[in-house]
């Protein structure tokens, strides 16, 4: 157990997590000292199960938000790569499932990447399902509540996509990648090069959905995540044809259920354009 009387419980946490993570290692030596003998064994063995629990327990949080990553890899090589992620990227939030939310930007330099450079795209995706999945409700925008606000308040309106709601650009077939994870070995013969993806993520109530757009709806949607105003895109469609498509287009996925209902509280959106945060 901790000496309380050495310093303050705030300091020790800090120690305790600087040596856990090894951003401030201690010897055997100086943590005996920070630390009281426990009833059974020794300080050492106690660390040792501390370190060992803590990196498996985030590991396997991990695990659940990347499961395509981790069967792609293999248990070995994706515990290998978790450690090296929470040793430059230690959780920053009291949610464990937090844990893996910048593994894409590391992986942008980790040498698994040189060998498999489809997997910061990967995870990248798999962490927008992930945060779908969790994202604050909101509520969707029906084509019948259009017609209740009138075309005026409709043209002024702003509609935005609903919190969760992400487009994922990349070179790769990402959802033949993030498929895998059900494959059995024998099963898994994949081409990767030279097929490209947009792939848009949103949620319909608890179920998170992925699909493939092409590049008009990809651009419409990451337009539409600044917050559009259909009197403004209207007005700067080349021509009426334009218009006509941009309208067609917005009810496509107002009836996919992908817009939220004008009004939603400010505190309830998230930002549409998610990078690693």
């Amino acid at each position: 157990m901790p000496r309380p009387e050495k310093r303050d419980l705030r300091g020790l946490q800090a120690s305790f997590l600087g040596d856990l993570t090894g951003h401030q290692p201690r010897t055997e030596a100086e943590r005996a000292a920070l630390f009281a003998e426990p009833p059974q064994g020794d300080v050492e063995r106690r660390w040792g199960i501390y370190t060992f629990g803590y990196l498996a327990r985030l590991a396997e949080a991990m695990e659940n938000d990347y499961p395509a990553t981790r069967r792609i890899l293999g248990e070995g090589a994706f515990r290998s790569l978790a450690a090296r992620y929470l040793e430059r990227y230690p959780p920053r939030s009291f949610d464990i499932g937090r844990a893996g939310d910048r593994l894409a930007a590391f992986l942008e330099t980790d040498s698994l990447a040189a060998d498999l450079p489809f997997l910061p795209d990967l995870t990248r995706f798999e962490w927008s399902l992930a945060e779908a999945f969790v994202a604050a409700d909101s509520e969707p925008l029906a084509w019948s509540d259009l017609a209740r606000l009138g075309p005026e308040a409709v043209a002024d309106a702003v509609f935005r996509p609903r919190p969760g709601t992400a487009v994922i650009r990349s070179r790769w077939p990402l959802l033949d990648l993030w498929a895998t994870q059900d494959l059995a070995d024998q099963d898994v013969s994949l081409a990767v090069e030279g097929r490209p993806s947009v792939v848009l993520v949103y949620r319909q109530d608890l179920e998170v959905r992925r699909r493939l757009v092409g590049e008009p709806d990809a651009r419409f949607l990451e337009t539409a995540g600044r917050g559009i105003r259909l009197a403004e895109i209207l007005g700067e469609a080349a021509s009426s044809a334009d218009a006509d498509r941009l309208v067609e287009r917005f009810r496509l996925w107002v009836m996919e259920g992908v817009f939220e209902k004008p009004g939603t509280p400010p505190e309830a959106v998230v930002p549409f354009d998610k990078e690693e945060r």
